[in-house]
């Protein structure tokens, strides 16, 4: 199978690319967690609720800021900062609590994913948000509840859509929505939503994805992720959030562990996903966790929700929704019981609270093509590029790494073989691979000669498919791109 690769970096989150391995493995690297919250709910009207739920925190590179959508108990309130770590709360004076609009408040709801849709000619719409809420009408059905949309020109003000809800509660749609935005993919809105657990036997939580020509009106769900049939019936997929990365759509699965019998220990965690198309999902490491709920005693302790991957520098930035609450507790009758009156109190030694914190990794660095033992090769897919200059993010700083270049029968293109290509031997997320006489990746196996000042006198490349063997010793290859 031939492949055309454009100059996005090439992951390994799945087979897609990968021909054959040969004393290699794809691992799974996993994000690491910097400590203490950078996000958390000192103010009155937060009662220890900070969290991100939705596409509710972004890098907005037009304004150099990073700007955050987040969840408290009394609604859902805007920060910003400079860095991304230390964040600042502006008094908005623009909703009312407890008789004072000396607030960051901006809407009530919850679960608000917000998009910067620069494709919308329309200003007062620049911003787009769903969240979920409830208009109150005694006479609507479920008091109409469902999913909400606004707009805003500034992301600060906002005008709610005249028909809200715009997918009411009967539509079978639950809380739990993540908008992805534009996808281009699709030439649609794209949002990923839990359906209600009744179109499933047993009932478990699940992930479907939805799409939008407008924003308002929804097409109807297709389901995306669901726990395996051999996963154990307490497993439960909570929702999934999504980032569009490189060409691939990167999924994060919150795993719901349930307490079915005490109803008092339930905790989330995340796996990895991925996805050519946003529709048809992988597990490529299976249910190895992801990203992992704390130690006993920690901040993040009973939950760890992958929500919003943010690209800063050389790293990825992976900001996560993290609680040492439990989703329910065991109540004095022995059933289910609430957890609403947790926040903020100090329950067993600790204050619970929920609150916003952030896991780095290497860019790129989902996965790893790394060797068993010692060294090995990976070769690709026949390949189709238009670039000539192959780019590696590796780190091979204890080892090496060679590039050979081979043509449709599986010998050596002549000049890139593995004994010309310039060893790596560097920890970089960005290093270009180089053959004898300082040559850059050539994308032909024919280069007919001059044919005679009589005829049509012409030099032509002919550009075939090729095959690139990557060649590992003692190195990790997290992705190439060919520009």
């Amino acid at each position: 199978m031939t492949v055309h690769i454009g100059s996005e970096r090439q992951l390994f989150l799945d087979d897609h690319l990968i021909e054959s391995l040969d004393g290699v493995e794809v691992v799974m690297e996993q994000p690491v967690k910097t400590g203490a919250p950078v996000l958390v709910g000192t103010e009155a009207w937060e009662v220890g609720v900070a969290s991100i739920i939705g596409n509710s925190l972004h890098y907005d590179e037009e304004e150099g800021l990073f700007k955050a959508w987040y969840d408290t108990k009394g609604g859902v309130a805007y920060a910003t900062s400079g860095d991304g770590v230390h964040w600042e709360k502006p008094s908005l004076g623009i909703r009312e609590y407890e008789g004072s609009v000396d607030n960051n408040l901006i809407s009530p709801g919850r679960n608000f994913s917000v998009i910067k849709d620069v494709r919308d000619e329309d200003s007062s719409k620049r911003y787009k948000s769903m969240y979920w809420h409830s208009s109150g009408d005694p006479d609507a059905p479920w008091g109409g509840k469902g999913h909400f949309v606004a707009y805003s020109s500034d992301g600060v003000h906002w005008t709610p859509d005249e028909r809200n809800p715009v997918i009411d509660f009967r539509n079978g749609l639950t809380d739990g929505q993540f908008v992805l935005g534009w996808d281009a993919h699709h030439g649609k809105y794209v949002a990923y939503m839990r359906p209600n657990v009744y179109f499933f036997d047993p009932d478990r939580r699940t992930s479907a994805w939805v799409a939008s020509d407008d924003f308002v009106n929804w097409g109807p769900p297709v389901l995306a992720v669901a726990p395996e049939e051999t996963d154990e019936v307490e497993i439960e997929y909570y929702r999934m959030t999504v980032a569009k990365y490189e060409g691939i759509y990167v999924g994060f699965i919150w795993v719901y562990h349930n307490d079915v019998v005490e109803f008092a220990d339930q905790s989330r965690d995340s796996l990895l996903a991925a996805s050519r198309n946003g529709i048809t999902w992988s597990k490529p490491f299976g249910s190895e966790t992801y990203l992992e709920t704390g130690e006993p005693g920690d901040w993040d302790s009973r939950w760890a929700g992958a929500c919003n991957l943010i690209p800063v520098g050389d790293e990825l930035w992976l900001y996560y929704s993290g609680a040492n609450i439990p989703h329910n507790v065991k109540a004095e009758d022995g059933g289910r019981g609430s957890v609403k009156d947790w926040p903020g109190r100090v329950i067993d030694g600790e204050r619970r609270a929920y609150a916003v914190g952030i896991a780095k990794l290497r860019r790129d660095g989902f996965a790893a093509v790394r060797p068993k033992s010692g060294e090995g090769t990976l070769t690709t897919e026949p390949l189709t590029f238009l670039g000539t200059k192959l780019h590696l993010n590796v780190d091979s700083s204890r080892g090496r790494v060679e590039v050979e270049v081979l043509d449709q029968s599986g010998k050596a293109v002549e000049g890139y073989s593995r004994a010309e290509c310039v060893p790596i031997s560097t920890d970089s997320t960005d290093c270009t691979v180089k053959w004898g006489c300082d040559r850059d990746l050539v994308h032909a196996t024919d280069t007919p000669a001059d044919i005679g000042v009589d005829t049509r006198a012409y030099k032509s490349r002919l550009r075939k498919p090729v095959r690139l063997r990557f060649h590992l010793k003692d190195a990790s290859l997290y992705s190439f791109w060919v520009e």
